[in-house]
This record gives structure tokens, sequence and C-alpha cells, in this order.
């Protein structure tokens, strides 16, 4: 018997169920249906579970019944319909502070008698009916909602009453315009717009407002005001809410969760409400004295025991930005905690990190002409018959990361994380589809850095000759999904740490043992080269991911795929030696390698 799921991490408990494949397609696909219980209680958590686990199991039933009648397991267009009026008419709030579903109903019924008023012959409503833009701001304002004059019901009549005339005392037409009304605010609550809205939309809004009885409209209660003071709130208490509430990376939670338990180890579990700006001082003050690196046995290690170990050490200390790290995740959760009244006062300000400097940093360096070609020339790229497949990144991954890094000017994880089905084609042009959304059914998602991340990115034609769409169709034919299967994620879900480290280290034997030239280069390598070939700025940031920088950049909806094309091919790399590359690529059999 399924039982609650405690995650390793928070100490919440969940419903984790597996979905049978059959009902899939009624939850978007998913295989895992995870849901927080909202507990760290064991003892609720089984109230919760057993309460859950029912819910999900009536919706299970519902979809095998539906899989039965019709052959599907999906909700109909009109019950689909049905559901998304009666959850806009039934539901919570849409935003903090706004009507909830009941009052949602009562303004929709007051508009719409005032908009049926005004189709009448001799009708003209005052106050006017709301425009679109006003009645979205007035359902997501409830103070606004308070004070509207249009609360008074028109004609003195309850809402709804003249809904319920009949359709000749009205223009032709007036009932389905104010149905076309609710509808534009059903869909924007929903974040889609009207046309994406299940089919029949407009008759379960006729269906729901005729089943409903006229009555005199209620007042909204006024809530309480309460103390959201938490004086007895800890550290790891906190840092669960934060990370429930902010939903940060694997990787950002697990760097402070690190820093969190580290200041507890150096102050003890004191209230947060305890902690003054000295604690967070003097916990910068010791763990200045911290190694850059330390032996993997001492990582487990308390805080304090890292300390008396390494202080006198000769090991180089830790640089002030990862120091600014550390004590910046301590900071960070006492102004969340502030931000959400818990505690009376945020001590985790002013606490400057010697050194540190968000400029200060050495900037990454760009290749130069003369270090492409050393690095280009090597046996990695003229040599496939020394290529090594029995590594945790193989050489040929390596080879297709560094050309897509100089050609589109992606991060690494962008495109080590792709799927096969991310690479396709328009007409002439292959492109990569990069984006945040994974289509396995393991869940095994992906990630972008932002939201300007999302692009699809053009496949430059010398990586065409070389053998790009031949590879993809020898990954296809393995049986892989990816397009790189060699890089797993590690335990923060990233699945480029490891090649990071292997082309690094190819760069450092190649070209340079400079710090700064790194796999990441090739970004700013490809900006300036792009720049320089006099593209756009605007476009250059489309194809990089890169937020707008101007003003100008900022308008548009995005410049089409066969415009970015013909930009990219515009780049000059004519430096290197493409014609010794497509040479050595030829004698390569893409299907045998994976074999």
């Amino acid at each position: 018997m399924a039982t609650p799921w405690k995650h390793p991490s928070t100490g919440v408990y969940y419903l984790r169920r597996q979905i049978p494949e059959k009902l899939r397609p009624a939850f978007d696909g998913k295989a895992l249906w995870k849901v927080s219980l909202g507990t760290k209680n064991s003892n609720d958590a089984t109230v919760l579970f057993l309460q859950a686990n029912a819910a999900l199991e009536q919706r299970f039933e519902e979809a095998r019944t539906r899989l039965k009648a019709t052959g599907s397991p999906c909700p109909s267009a009109r019950d689909r319909a049905d559901e998304m009026v009666a959850a806009y008419f039934q539901g919570p709030e849409f935003r903090a502070g706004g009507l909830d579903g009941e009052e949602r109903l009562l303004l929709a019924r007051l508009e719409l008698d005032r908009g049926l008023w005004n189709a009448t012959p001799t009708g003209c409503s005052s106050p006017a009916s709301l425009h679109d833009q006003q009645w979205w701001e007035m359902a997501n304002n409830a103070a606004l909602f308070r004070d509207h004059p249009g609360r008074k019901p028109t004609l003195g009549h309850a809402p709804g009453t003249i809904w319920r005339w009949g359709d000749e005392s009205f223009r032709p037409d007036a009932r389905n315009q104010q149905i076309g009304r609710i509808v534009s605010q059903i869909a924007r609550h929903n974040n889609t717009t009207a046309s994406d809205l299940p089919e029949g939309i407009e008759a379960a809004i006729r269906t729901y407002l005729d089943a409903v009885p006229v009555e005199t409209p209620k007042a909204r209660k006024r809530r309480p005001t309460s103390g959201r003071l938490r004086p007895d709130v800890r550290l790891m208490e906190l840092f669960a809410d934060w990370q429930a509430v902010m939903q940060p990376s694997l990787q950002s939670a697990h760097e402070y969760e690190g820093a969190a338990r580290d200041f507890i180890d150096f102050i003890g579990d004191i209230p947060v409400e305890e902690v003054v700006n000295n604690d967070l001082l003097d916990y910068r003050d010791e763990a200045a004295h911290l190694p850059a690196s330390m032996p993997r046995a001492d990582r487990g290690l308390s805080f304090t025991e890292r300390l008396d170990r390494h202080r006198h050490s000769d090991t180089p200390r830790i640089s002030p930005a990862t120091l600014k790290k550390r004590v910046g995740a301590i900071q960070a959760l006492l102004s969340f905690a502030k931000g959400q009244k818990w505690i009376s006062r945020n001590e985790g300000r002013d606490v400057p990190i010697l050194g540190y400097s968000k400029t200060g940093a050495a900037a990454r360096q760009t290749f130069q002409e003369e270090e492409l070609q050393r690095l280009f020339a090597s046996s990695l790229f003229t040599a496939p018959a020394t290529w090594k497949q029995d590594r945790l990144v193989s050489d040929m991954t390596l080879y297709w990361l560094f050309l897509l890094g100089l050609t589109t000017g992606a991060r690494l994880e962008e495109v080590g994380q792709a799927m096969i089905a991310d690479v396709k084609a328009d007409g002439t042009i292959t492109y990569i589809d990069i984006d945040d959304y994974a289509a396995e059914a393991s869940g095994d998602g992906k990630s972008i850095k932002t939201a300007t991340s999302r692009r699809l990115v053009p496949v430059h034609a010398k990586l065409i000759q070389l053998g790009f769409r031949d590879y993809v169709d020898a990954v296809k034919k393995a049986g892989h999904t990816r397009l790189f299967p060699d890089l797993v994620p590690n335990g923060f879900g990233k699945r480029t740490k490891e090649a990071s480290r292997i082309a690094n280290r190819v760069i450092d034997r190649y070209v340079s043992t400079d710090a700064r030239l790194v796999f990441h280069s090739f970004r700013h390598g490809f900006k300036d080269l792009a720049l320089e070939a006099g593209v756009l700025e605007r476009i250059v940031d489309q194809i990089c991911g890169h937020a707008a920088t101007t003003v100008g950049g900022k308008y548009g909806q995005g410049v089409r795929l066969a415009i970015l094309n013909r930009e990219l091919h515009k780049v000059d790399w004519s430096f290197l030696d493409w014609a010794a590359l497509a040479q050595a690529s030829a004698d390569v059999d893409w299907t045998k390698r994976f074999e």
C-alpha cells in the first residue's frame, strides 16, 4: 500500500504515485503524480495522505470510466469547459488580495446585467460597463471592487435578474456578446487566449449562469488582521520555507543549506529573531579561514571542525566571491524572513566582504584567431580514428559540443541537455529548439537560465557539412532520446559538469592554461564576431539567449528563423581550416560509433 514520502532535504511529506500508463494522457502525460501534503508531522501526513490518495483514486476511476466509454481517458472538450468555468466561479483568488470565485461570479452577474440592460431599446446604465482591462484589474483587487459604484445592481434588481429576461428583450446577439466578455476573463485567468479555451466554453458559461439562483448580493467579509511574527522559527525551518516558496535549483538549495548548517554550527541553533549583525560579521571572519579546496573526507566535517583542521595550513583560502556566496545565503534567508514579516528586523545588512566586487573578478577572455586555429587543428577534430568512447564524456560528444559552442554561442548546459526531438528542420534550415521542457516519461527534465534563453538556434551549414544531421540520425537509430546520451545528470541535475571540466582541460592542453580561457569563452567570442560582422545586437542577443541590452532591443516578438539563419552565416570563421575538418569527418561512420 502506498505511504507518505518524506523529502530527504526539507522533511516535508508528499503523495507520490505512479500513474497507470493508459491513464497518463488525462494527466498531461505524466508518469508520476507528486503533490506536497504541506506538513513535516508524520501523524498529520498519514491523515492528509489518505485524503489526497482518495481524491487521486477518484480521478483515476473517472479516467478509467472515460477510457472504457470513449476509448480515451481524457475528459471531453465540454467536460474541460465545464471544469474551467466552475473553477473560475468557485476557485480561490488568482492573486493575493483579489476576488475569490464567489466574488468573481457576483462581478460577472453585475456586468452581464449592465451590459444586457444597455442592449435594450431604452437602456443606458450608470456607471457604464467595464472594459476588458478594467474588469481584469477589478477581479484582482478586492479593495477596488468594494469601492466600485457598479456594485449597485442595475435598476435595483438582484444580480442575475436581467440575465434571465428573454432574448426578445435585447438586441440580436447581445447575450452572446456578454458571454464573450466572460470568455475573455476566463482566458486571462488561465494565462491563455480565448481561442485556446476548450470547445463549448460559451455553452458551459451559459449553463452555469442559468443554473445559479438569483440571490441578494453578499457584502465581502473583511479579513481580520493577525500578527505574522514567528519569534521561534529556526534557521533550518526558515530554509525549508524559503525553498518551498522560491523553488531554487538543486545546486542553489544545496549551497544555501550548507551555509545555514555552517552558521548554526558556529552560533548555535538559536531563533532567527535573535540573530544580530555581529553574528554575521563573526561568521564572515571565521569562514574566511576556510581553504579553497580540501580532501573529500574533510567535506563531511562540521564547520568548526573544518576550521580547526585547516586554519593554520598553507592551503590558499576561499576567494572573496566564495565567501560572499556563503554569507549572502544567510543574508538572503534573513531578507526573506523579513519580507514575510516573520522577524521584526533584518540584521543581515551591512556585512561587507573585503576584496569582493561584482566586477572585480577576472573576466573571461575570448579566444583569439590563432588560439582557435590551434584548438580546431588538434587531433580531437582532425583524427576521429583516435576518439575514445569509453570515457564519462566521449571524444565524439566533445567534438560536437565544441563546434556548437563556437558557431552558436549557446551555453554548454543548453546544448548538452538537448533532446533528439529538439533538433528540427524548417525547409533547408536545421535548428535546435532550446527550451526547458522534456517530453520523456521519466520526468528527467531540462533547465534554462532565463526566460529569454528559450529560443530557436540555427545550426551552421559548416556543421551540416561535417555530418551533424548524420550524427543525429545515428543517435536516433541507436534508440537514444538525448542528443548526447553519454551526458548524465549529476546530483544537482546538471548534465555538463564533467563535460565542462574535460573541455577546459582540452583548452589548457592545446590553447592556453590561462584560467580566463574556458568553454564559456566561445559565448563571448561569438557575440564579438557577430557584431563585427554587422549583425544587429538584438539579433545576436536572440541567437545567444541574452536579455536585450538596449531599449530598442526589448520591443518586438523575435526575429524569424530564416533571418536568424541568414545573419548567423554572416559571421566569419574563415580563419579555420574547414576543409581539413571536412576531410577528417568524411571517413566517420556515425552509425558504427553507436554499435
